[in-house]
């Protein structure tokens, strides 16, 4: 079992998935062609970022 998550923000225990796309995508500096969407993990209650991850790191 993963440790469980707590907003350090709120206290909630409570977090959703998210993902930037498009526009949102990170783009590898000085290329606008390799880029991956990333995915956010946020708390529910407060809007909290808790992690960011680059769902396509190969691309870089």
């Amino acid at each position: 079992m993963g440790k469980e998550q707590i907003c350090p923000e709120c206290r909630s225990k409570e977090f959703k998935m998210g993902e930037f796309k498009g526009y949102g995508s990170l783009f590898k500096k000085n290329a606008i062609i390799k880029s991956s969407e990333v995915d956010a993990n946020f708390c529910v209650n407060c809007g909290y970022v808790l992690t960011l991850k680059v769902r396509n790191p190969e691309k870089f």
